[in-house]
């Protein structure tokens, strides 16, 4: 009998347990980041903007809302600028990618820009609304 009552109380021990967000569950995080310039169209008096995929730029998930601490993965975004982080757990997320800002003496300097998401049902696909960027 007291084997039973150990067997059930470390049972009940392990499924009481609600695990952190992270790798391990069966939902995805996706989004875009595009680029756009304007310019001044003398032809037409009017500004034009373009807007464009951003290929290439990396874009980071943290496994929690903490903006401060260290990023736990990153992806590289594809030719249309798609990011995608799968296999997540419910919990809260911060996803950021960092922004050219500006040039001083030949240096650039980068600051990053956040989007908070909480993913609250398993085997969901959030989608993040676009990081528009200026260029």
């Amino acid at each position: 009998m007291k084997r039973y009552f150990v067997i059930c109380i470390i049972l009940i021990g392990l499924l009481g347990c609600e695990k952190e967000a992270g790798e391990g569950g069966t939902s995805v995080i996706d989004g875009r980041i595009i680029y756009f310039t304007t310019s001044y169209n003398t032809q037409t008096s009017v500004t034009d903007t373009h807007y464009y995929p951003k290929a290439g730029k990396d874009v980071f998930i943290i496994y929690s809302d903490d903006e401060d601490a260290i990023y736990d993965d990153k992806f590289e975004t594809d030719w249309e600028g798609r990011y995608h982080f799968e296999f997540l757990r419910k919990g809260d997320y911060t996803i950021f990618t960092h922004v050219d800002s500006i040039v001083i003496n030949d240096v650039t300097y980068d600051y990053p820009i956040f989007k908070h998401i909480s993913i609250t049902n398993n085997n969901s696909i959030n989608t993040l609304s676009d990081f528009v960027i200026h260029k």
